[in-house]
């Protein structure tokens, strides 16, 4: 895999993103926001929720670490990239492919209590930093680069694969939230 190509991969992905929550959800009132399709489902809102508490733990780390780092590179120089072991366990694990379903961690679970409204433009404004942050990230090599994971400090994922991660992650939400958008009880607008 090559980070420039990758790279432009991930932009394209989060525009998509974006995108399908502009047409999708920005429209729908807050019942529908909230609306579960059995007790112990999440809503769209929840979906939404889960992925701005996880991802806002990685971008501010990919943030520290750009700003620690300063501008390496004049001009971003590509690179062969490839995931090692930690990076591969946890996009497997995130992947919207991946039919087993995982937990997520009790901190990453979303509060019961949630305005609509806010948590769909934390997520916007999350998704839009993370494509600046994108954008700053290949100027560093995405091999040697690591990040602390949720998992602790003492258990570090490379760069691209925390990129990797958080596109697939949102991409797994995404799709989940659009299938309670597509359950037949959906409710209407009212």
């Amino acid at each position: 895999m090559h980070k420039l190509e990758t790279a432009r991969e991930l932009q394209h992905r989060l525009q998509t993103v974006l995108t399908t929550v502009e047409r999708e959800f920005s429209l729908l009132n807050d019942n529908q926001l909230n609306w579960k399709q059995a007790p112990g489902r999440w809503s769209i809102t929840e979906c939404l929720q889960h992925l701005n508490l996880a991802e806002r733990y990685y971008i501010r780390n990919i943030q520290k670490k750009a700003d620690d780092l300063g501008l390496i590179q004049t001009a971003p120089v590509d690179q062969e990239f490839t995931s090692d072991w930690v990076g591969r366990a946890m996009l497997y694990i995130v992947d919207p492919k991946t039919k087993m379903k995982f937990p997520a961690p009790p901190m990453m679970r979303p509060r019961k209590d949630l305005e609509p409204r806010p948590v769909m433009t934390q997520f916007v404004e999350l998704q839009q930093l993370l494509r600046e942050l994108l954008d700053r990230a290949i100027y560093y090599d995405w091999n040697t680069t690591k990040l602390p994971t949720l998992f602790g400090n003492w258990l570090k994922v490379r760069l691209g694969d925390a990129l990797l991660m958080l596109v697939a992650h949102t991409e797994r939400h995404m799709a989940q939230a659009m299938r309670v958008k597509a359950d037949p009880a959906f409710p209407g607008f009212n």
